[in-house]
């Protein structure tokens, strides 16, 4: 009887284990794979939590275009390059819902002295259209064809 009860326990226990999910979800990072380039609109949280109109950046023109990349594989690239600098994102990630986790930071940042900011979601408007928030601030993306 006590060995029939221990294999029932012993087997429901085999069973949930099989019904954990992974950390990535593929069809969300599927859809987060490619190329993006920032098309200079930028909205900014207020201070009781909501969110301002859009507005472009005035200094995006004097700035060269910059491709930003998720590959398939988990790697973050800026301009082909992995993506880690200081007080910013790191050269792998991946999604957990809509949230954007990265890693591998760069370490070499003694000289500098920022408070960085690892709270990332992501969010798309339409196929093409990709919006990603980094604490207060959310910054709009399109896809490169």
């Amino acid at each position: 009887m006590m060995k029939s009860l221990y294999r029932c326990i012993f087997l429901l226990l085999i069973l949930a284990s099989c019904n954990i999910k992974e950390d990535i979800e593929p069809t969300t990072q599927t859809t987060l794979v490619g190329k993006w380039t920032a098309t200079g609109r930028m909205q900014s949280q207020n201070e009781d939590n909501t969110w301002g109109n859009w507005y472009v950046l005035q200094t995006f023109a004097a700035v060269p275009v910059s491709i930003w990349e998720f590959t398939s594989d988990g790697r973050f690239l800026r301009d082909g390059n992995p993506g880690a600098s200081c007080c910013f994102a790191g050269d792998r990630y991946k999604t957990k819902g809509n949230e954007l986790i990265f890693s591998e930071f760069e370490n070499n940042c003694a000289n500098l002295r920022c408070v960085p900011c690892n709270d990332w979601d992501f969010s798309f408007t339409d196929n093409d259209t990709l919006v990603l928030r980094q604490c207060t601030s959310k910054y709009e993306f399109k896809r490169v064809k």
